[in-house]
């Protein structure tokens, strides 16, 4: 169980490290480009964006994560599993950069938009062959060069574009900048990964494409399905003939939200290899952290979805400036899908630990259906506010989904009390902000984060056990541990 600590606490820090500096940045530019672009040519910059990653998904199919769950089982596969997995990558990614431009004239968009998510397919490429190195290092849980690579390109890909909006080359020159600086960026993190992981070397065994296509289909399929649905409100908002600047309104909540999951993201992504090695040496440990990790994340989103919630108005004209004054409506309402996403992060994983990723596919397959279904209805009457409320009911419906599964066929958890405690403590941090409006702003927040805290104390949603885990964590030495032969 201490070399368990060890490797989780490990893991944790640097994901947190490295990921506290990509939101940090991500967010810095998100502000920037905003302010510079205007809500009309961020809105086209968006929907470029999130055209061109719906179109470039497949250059992962899940393979990402099958790397991850075999070699940290077996170390001793990931030479054959990067070379194989490198060559699959470069493959579909030149088949897709091909067939997109049709598949978008097709859909009769404008010669300019076609170029923008054609330029932003070409850096988004940049982006999945990153996230490929990444992997290497989480695979191997040497997650010091996972920061070291994030802390080199994320710095340049943010500082470059910001360069080039200073200078005036407007929305041209920020995707130019882009993809210059994530090819820069790809060069140097693959010498680091030659150097220190594995040669990049690409590799073409057939029959070892087939067992790992087999293996990531479902898991590539359930990715696909849960971009679609979290990108697809954006595309039917510009069928629905919705204006770029309402698109840009709606886009600014959305990576707003997005920098939220920095929290399940890094925690999880420290204790998936983990979870992955549990899964066949000790199912109860399994158990244990799995609700472990339910609980923390669950009370971790409730004072950010309340937070958010108060200080949306002013929040979102402080940051984006008055052009981006709508969006704080928006944002009120997608907040509320922040406890579901930290929810899913758990589920997903424990699933994809599990060898369940079909229930994956299954799950994520209802909810593009439900969510593409939903819009259809609600977009030409409400726009983008009707987006959220339907981004939000979505989440949720994958929660369901994915909890239910996992309540009946692994771990049964005290779901609805645990719920109606969460809820009462959530009430009790609201109440200050609510009812003491003309306290010092300090003052009411204080007593919010005070009563939210007694309350988790009070229904025993935090005991002395969970102190006596915090503090092992803390206190564990962070040497590397020995792998056990």
């Amino acid at each position: 169980m201490m070399n368990l600590l060890s490797r989780a606490r490990k893991n944790i820090v640097l994901k947190f490290l490295s990921e506290a500096l990509i939101r940090s940045l991500a967010l810095l530019f998100v502000i920037v480009t905003a302010r510079y672009l205007g809500d009309l040519d961020y809105g086209r910059f968006s929907l470029a964006y999130f055209f061109a990653g719906m179109l470039t998904l497949f250059s992962d199919l899940g393979l990402n994560t099958v790397l991850i769950r075999d070699v940290s089982r077996d170390p001793g596969l990931l030479n054959r599993y990067a070379g194989n997995i490198l060559f699959i990558k470069i493959l579909f990614s030149l088949i897709f950069l091909l067939l997109g431009p049709g598949l978008l004239f097709f859909m009769g968009y404008s010669r300019d938009l076609i170029l923008m998510i054609l330029l932003s397919m070409i850096y988004m490429q940049g982006i999945h062959l990153l996230d490929f190195f990444v992997a290497l290092t989480s695979s191997l849980e040497r997650m010091e060069y996972e920061f070291l690579i994030k802390g080199l390109y994320k710095p340049l890909v943010v500082a470059v574009p910001i360069f080039f909006l200073w200078l005036g080359y407007g929305l041209w020159g920020l995707l130019l900048s882009l993809i210059a600086a994530y090819g820069i960026s790809c060069f140097l993190s693959g010498w680091i990964i030659w150097k220190k992981i594995t040669p990049l070397i690409p590799r073409r065994e057939i029959i070892l494409w087939k067992q790992l296509l087999r293996s990531a289909w479902p898991i590539g399929l359930s990715t696909l399905f849960i971009t679609v649905y979290a990108r697809i409100d954006m595309v039917m908002l510009s069928l629905f003939g919705i204006s770029p600047a309402e698109i840009g309104w709606y886009a600014v909540p959305v990576k707003i939200v997005e920098m939220f999951s920095l929290f399940p993201l890094l925690i999880m992504a420290g204790l998936f290899p983990i979870f992955s090695v549990l899964t066949f040496e000790d199912r109860e440990t399994l158990k244990r952290t799995y609700q472990k990790a339910l609980s923390y994340l669950t009370m971790i989103s409730i004072p950010l979805v309340l937070t958010t919630f108060f200080l949306s108005d002013s929040g979102v004209v402080f940051f984006f400036g008055p052009a981006f004054v709508n969006s704080a409506p928006s944002l009120k309402i997608l907040v509320f899908t922040v406890p579901f996403i930290f929810i899913n992060y758990v589920l997903i994983n424990t699933l994809i630990a599990l060898n369940h990723e079909k229930m994956i596919t299954w799950g994520s397959g209802l909810a593009i259906l439900f969510n593409v279904g939903l819009n259809m209805v609600v977009l030409p009457r409400y726009g983008y506010l009707g987006a959220s409320w339907t981004t939000v009911a979505t989440e949720g419906l994958l929660s369901i989904c994915f909890l239910g599964f996992l309540q009946r066929f692994f771990f049964r958890l005290p779901l609805l009390r645990t719920t109606l405690k969460l809820g009462l403590s959530g009430v009790l941090m609201g109440l200050p902000l609510w009812a003491l409006p003309s306290c010092p702003p300090i003052a009411a927040w204080i007593a919010a984060f005070f009563a939210y805290g007694s309350g988790l104390i009070f229904f025993r949603l935090i005991t002395w056990e969970d102190w006596r885990f915090f503090k092992r964590i803390l206190t564990q030495p962070l040497a590397k541990p020995e792998v056990e032969s």
